[in-house]
């Protein structure tokens, strides 16, 4: 399942008692029948997001998001959400809502909780633009 806290610590928005609120997938806590192993890569962490969509949570959404990952394990991302659905893909969307950008190696990291959205964003490693407040949905979205 894809952690709320890597979402939580993207945006400043976001309180910090969500970190420490979630073990991390590979944490003895965490072992067991949902078990998932820490991604590895910025592919991983799409699947795991896929596995945590919450369609009641996405109703009446029409948000667009964009990643931007550079090396290494750089690559395009995105995500459609409309009401109640999504789609997500590799390559670029047409008019985001909310643009993040990183190294993919840092997007693994912030999935794992090896490194903190708020460490990331104020050191220049994480970049978010666009509308903020759109971009603290996508937690709420893919828990």
């Amino acid at each position: 399942m894809f952690r709320r806290t890597l979402l939580s610590l993207l945006f400043l928005t976001a309180p910090l008692y969500l970190w420490a609120s979630h073990p991390a997938h590979g944490s003895p806590t965490a072992a067991g029948a949902g078990y998932e192993p820490d991604p590895t890569s910025p592919d991983e962490v799409f699947a795991q997001m896929e596995h945590s969509f919450r369609s009641d949570r996405a109703r009446g959404q029409h948000l667009r998001y964009q990643f931007n990952f550079s090396d290494p394990q750089g690559g395009k991302y995105w995500i459609d959400i409309e009401d109640g659905a999504y789609t997500m893909g590799k390559g670029t969307i047409q008019h985001p809502d909310v643009t993040l950008g990183c190294t993919g190696a840092d997007w693994v990291r912030l999935a794992n909780g090896t490194l903190g959205g708020f460490q990331a964003f104020f050191t220049g490693r994480l970049h978010v633009s666009g509308n903020q407040f759109t971009a603290h949905k996508l937690d709420a979205i893919f828990p």
